[in-house]
């Protein structure tokens, strides 16, 4: 037995199982028996260079996937192929290679929980939708998001619960100071239709729950841009107004219309009779709490809605600016939103760590979640 090199079949044995293929499956996708796939996967044999080029294509993973020593360095490998770092404009800061290393570690993790408990992989939501690329096309692809939930209008309370009961990956975790300028990172993974998302948890939940929905625009943008092969949102001209649309600008106002229905909204204001000049501070900090986003998002969201007027949105924005400037971007009238957040990672790993012949899998996750303070 090849001791040493024993991780090699752990490799193939973990991607085998990623794909739910039994070890008859697989040896007959790469034209072997199951008999020298079984002793490979043990690691008695070595596997031969064609028997390793078929593995890789078979598994669509790059070759030295299968030769990483570690197996979430090897889930690494496979992932820098299979999830895309979403990016909807060229000229957007990229996250540092710290940070989006520990995303990917975390990403490997999340994989091997779902491998080890034959999870579904793919996302019960639909992530490439049509839409027309315009402020209205952005309200309309919020509905039908929130339609596909099975939402409508209504105000959701847990919007993690929501996104994880779709399939949809999320983790919460303290960004490095270093990268405290963002505010999320997401990932698309092709080969299962799915998605991670990578919440700063320094920042208030408020700011939480808006970059989540942000973080899902940008997918969606992302999606179609790839699809199209066309960039959607055309360069600004002179006539294209003060706000001229773009793909981040498009992103935010998605999450402002996923997380605050302009029927919603519109209906709630109505109920309390508060006309465009009535509109008090202590009413902005009640009512922004219902939706569970920051005044500032909530003031903005009036705007657009033409709910609030101009003179006193102004005076709001700057009442709130100047509150981020004194407490260090603290939230207006505090955060009363409690998210739960990493429930469903930690689910798996409660459930995977029952099972005896994953023990030292299990332990390399613990060990990761302990290094980034999850």
């Amino acid at each position: 037995m090849f001791d040493d090199l024993k991780f090699i079949g752990d490799n193939i044995r973990s991607f085998r199982r990623s794909r739910n293929w039994t070890l008859a499956q697989l040896a007959s996708k790469i034209g072997i028996q199951e008999g020298p796939l079984g002793r490979i996967e043990r690691g008695v044999n070595l596997p031969s260079a064609k028997v390793i080029y078929n593995l890789a294509q078979t598994l669509d993973i790059p070759t030295d996937a299968l030769f990483a020593p570690d197996l979430s360095l090897a889930r690494a490998k496979a992932a820098e192929t299979d999830a895309v770092h979403v990016n909807v404009e060229p000229d957007m800061t990229v996250p540092q290679k710290t940070l989006l290393s520990a995303c990917k570690s975390l990403m490997s993790a999340f994989h091997t929980l779902e491998d080890i408990l034959g999870v579904q992989k793919h996302a019960l939501l639909p992530l490439s939708i049509p839409f027309k690329p315009d402020y209205a096309g952005m309200e309309q692809l919020a509905a039908q998001v929130r339609s596909a939930m099975g939402t409508g209008d209504a105000v959701i309370f847990d919007y993690l619960e929501l996104f994880e009961n779709f399939g949809l990956r999320v983790l919460l975790f303290r960004f490095m100071k270093s990268a405290d300028n963002f505010n999320g990172v997401s990932f698309f993974e092709p080969v299962h239709q799915n998605a991670f998302f990578f919440i700063n948890s320094r920042k208030s939940p408020e700011k939480q729950l808006f970059c989540l929905a942000t973080e899902l625009g940008k997918i969606l943008i992302f999606n179609q841009m790839k699809i199209r092969k066309d960039p959607l949102f055309p360069e600004p001209d002179a006539s294209s107004g003060p706000r001229p649309i773009n793909a981040k600008r498009a992103a935010k106002h998605f999450a402002a219309a996923f997380l605050m229905p302009d029927t919603a909204v519109k209906t709630t204001v109505g109920q309390l009779g508060i006309t465009p000049d009535t509109w008090t501070w202590d009413l902005v900090l009640r009512i922004k709490q219902r939706f569970g986003i920051s005044a500032e998002a909530f003031v903005y969201r009036l705007k657009e809605l033409n709910l609030i007027t101009k003179e006193l949105s102004s005076t709001y924005i700057q009442k709130i600016k100047t509150h981020y400037n004194q407490t260090d971007f603290g939230e207006a009238g505090a955060s009363r939103r409690i998210l739960n957040a990493n429930g469903r990672f930690f689910d798996l790993l409660l459930t995977a760590g029952r099972i005896k012949s994953a023990q030292q899998e299990i332990q390399k996750i613990k060990e990761t979640v302990e290094k980034l303070k999850i």
